[in-house]
């Protein structure tokens, strides 16, 4: 049952990321699927929950495994961003139809009962890249604010995505990718803490002049 569950759910993702979820009824769901209504009935209530489904397989992506290989903290803060710039990469030239969660969220995003989990599968992956900024601030001895340089650097990846489904801009695409490696470095370095002035230092620290 779970299986069959599953697999409505990964076909009718497909069918909505390609034409949103708006442009997609029950009818495509079930060619695609191909199953009767009955069995989508079966699983579903309504197109309204097979949506928020949808939107908790990409939560569980960012919270399970694949996010956990991901964004492993046995990689280095910088391995982590450039193998999720990599994935991004991949996906969009593979298949240029925009970001599934960026999509999901410009028409979703103030309706329920989709914007719950919408906020849940947004902050899975912000808490990923807060996790990350924290880490490379702590080995340069920084303190920052990592929740809005994740926020900075999850705008960055997914607007490029949205800019890119349009304009095809290839170039504009990989420089703009390749921006966020700068940008953490630019926001950690900006915040790092200034180094002790001489009058901060006890008499013991203090140089011998002699």
């Amino acid at each position: 049952m779970g299986n069959r569950r599953q697999h409505i759910i990964e076909l009718a993702a497909e069918v909505v990321y390609r034409q949103g979820f708006k442009g997609t009824s029950v009818e495509n769901v079930l060619e695609i699927a191909g199953v009767g209504k009955g069995n989508f009935y079966h699983y579903f209530r309504s197109k309204d929950e097979l949506g928020v489904a949808i939107i908790g397989e990409i939560e569980k992506w960012f919270n399970g495994p694949s996010g956990d290989e991901m964004f492993s903290p046995s990689k280095s803060p910088q391995q982590r961003l450039q193998d999720y710039l990599t994935f991004i990469s991949q996906q969009r030239r593979r298949d240029n139809r925009g970001d599934p969660l960026g999509n999901l969220e410009a028409e979703l995003g103030d309706v329920e009962p989709f914007a719950k989990p919408l906020r849940r599968a947004v902050n899975a992956l912000l808490d990923r890249f807060e996790a990350l900024v924290t880490e490379y601030a702590l080995e340069r001895g920084a303190t920052v604010p990592a929740r809005p340089i994740a926020r900075e650097l999850v705008a960055q990846i997914h607007g490029l995505s949205a800019l890119y489904k349009v304009d095809r801009d290839e170039e504009a695409f990989s420089t703009g990718l390749a921006r966020c490696e700068q940008i953490l470095q630019d926001a950690i370095g900006a915040k790092a803490p200034a180094p002790p002035s001489s009058s901060s230092l006890t008499r013991s620290e203090q140089p011998n002049r002699g």
